[in-house]
């Protein structure tokens, strides 16, 4: 059985899991926003891309903002 902590995950398994688009994270790997992602034969454009879940998990995290309360106050 595979820990979590090192589940591989698809670009196709990140909308499941965080509810945005497969193009959300396309377009993130190119502009440099996003969970860190492993691209299986780094030398080559086109290699398989790959993301570690506890990397998502703590983007996810990341992205995490408090409420700012009324703002007439």
């Amino acid at each position: 059985m595979t820990h979590t902590k090192y589940q591989l995950l698809t670009t196709k398994q990140l909308p499941d899991i965080t509810g945005l688009s497969i193009s959300f994270f396309e377009k993130g790997r190119i502009l440099g926003y996003g969970p860190n992602f492993i691209r299986v034969n780094p030398g080559k454009r086109s290699g398989k891309i790959l993301y570690r879940r506890i990397d998502v998990e703590q983007w996810l995290s990341d992205q995490m903002c408090a409420p700012k309360g009324d703002v007439n106050d």
